[in-house]
């Protein structure tokens, strides 16, 4: 029995909170824009459908007050108000935009109403409907206050309570970089490389090294760039003579920013004004007299629509261009595929390309190799601006020296071709 009487008391309660909860309300309001500021709202901002500019369907969520400080540190608060709407073709998804309040012609300062604690600014109609009465509808209103003075103002100085003021150290803003036609490199790095010792053995080295690149950049945002790269190279020993010798090279540089940012914008491609009446057409409906009131005429009912032609008219006098820009944070690749030109190295090239030459030399010896002396390296990295012309930039690559050294090859001293691999880490300046 008291089973019974306590599933029966979960059941009563389950059924009174399932009915009490009311069902979710929306509404059909009319957001009406002011004739001058129509040309902002014919397009949805998200999803870029037409709509009638000059009154907006959809639900109004809120009216939202936001208050700034108007200067740091703040002597008074300064107020921008917002209509919080969804229109009606984005109801299911709630995509929600903000109406600038100077723009909206509000209807309840129209109208002879008793001044609530807003001003009459928070009211809103229902959408026109021929068959319903006018209704007005009183929506929630917001204010925020957003103290940016909490932190320290980007465009003013940070003060320390000095005689003196000092820049804002920690206020990070990044410039919008010019990325002229032809850059310009300059990068100090330091390498890790193998190299040979006097038994012809492998060991490591480590050297400092500096590169300078120049070249021109193209494609539609300047992603890309390509010139030469000359670099001061690292040491290598030279076994005929057991000296370090710097292997000087100059190298064909490409190189590409990896990331863009991308927009889109509208031209416009005529300056023509387009009239109330080329953007609207209307449609009358008469309603015959009642027949319990014959001395009342018929009514008449206009309905505004937006003229087809006038969508057509706009679409055609807009062009939507998509176009790039560079973000702050760049990474970026480069390549390289080049020649050493130390003494050794030239007539390494030299020998390669003499076939009387090589035909007094024997090719078949271990320690010969008349081969080009080619390089090829690689790497990756990043670049931020520092000032609108000039980035800091770094980045860490692969690098495959080719260069000469020389050996005794039947009674001649000749040019031979060694190769060092190498990684190597840059950091410097781009222009």
């Amino acid at each position: 029995m008291k089973n019974n009487l306590l599933i029966m008391s979960i059941a009563s309660i389950a059924f009174l909170m399932l009915f009490s909860c009311s069902a979710k309300v929306s509404w059909d309001d009319a957001v009406r824009i002011k004739k001058d500021s129509t040309y902002k709202y014919i397009t949805h901002p998200k999803t870029k459908n037409f709509r009638s500019g000059a009154t907006l369907r959809g639900e109004v969520k809120k009216i939202e007050v936001i208050g700034y400080p108007d200067s740091c540190p703040m002597n008074n608060w300064v107020y921008k108000s917002f209509v919080v709407f969804v229109d009606s073709s984005v109801k299911k998804r709630n995509i929600k935009e903000r109406i600038p309040l100077e723009d909206v012609d509000l209807v309840g300062l129209k109208l002879n109403l008793p001044l609530n604690q807003y001003q009459n600014i928070n009211y809103f109609e229902n959408y026109n409907d021929p068959l319903l009465p006018r209704m007005l509808r009183e929506v929630p209103v917001d204010t925020l206050y957003k103290d940016t003075c909490s932190t320290p103002c980007n465009c003013k100085p940070l003060s320390l309570d000095f005689d003196f003021e000092v820049p804002c150290i920690l206020c990070l803003e990044c410039p919008d970089r010019e990325l002229q036609k032809y850059f310009l490199e300059i990068k100090p790095g330091y390498s890790l490389y193998n190299d040979f010792n006097a038994f012809s053995k492998k060991i490591g080295r480590d050297d400092w090294t500096a590169d300078i690149a120049f070249g021109y950049r193209f494609g539609s945002s300047r992603r890309w760039g390509i010139g030469l790269i000359a670099s001061t190279g690292v040491h290598a020993f030279n076994k005929f003579d057991s000296t370090l010798t710097r292997r000087f090279s100059l190298n064909l540089y490409g190189r590409y920013e990896l990331v863009r940012d991308h927009f889109t914008r509208s031209i416009n491609i005529s300056d023509t004004a387009v009239t109330t009446a080329e953007m609207f057409t209307y449609d009358t409906i008469v309603v015959p007299k009642s027949c319990e009131c014959p001395e009342e005429g018929d009514s008449l009912i206009i309905i505004q629509k937006i003229n087809p032609d006038y969508l057509v008219e706009v679409k055609n006098r807009q062009i939507v261009e998509e176009y790039e820009k560079r973000p702050c944070f760049v990474p970026f690749v480069y390549g390289l595929f080049g020649f050493s030109i130390d003494k050794f190295s030239v007539e390494l090239m030299q020998l390669s390309f003499n076939n009387d030459c090589k035909k007094k030399l024997d090719a078949k010896a271990p320690d010969l190799d008349i081969s080009l002396p080619l390089n090829i390296g690689f790497g990756i990295g990043f670049e931020v601006p520092i000032t609108r012309k000039i980035d800091f930039s770094t980045d860490l690559g692969f690098r495959s020296i080719s260069y000469a050294d020389k050996t005794y090859n039947l009674g001649f001293v000749s040019p031979t071709r060694k190769r060092i691999n190498s990684l190597i880490f840059r950091i410097g300046i781009t222009i």
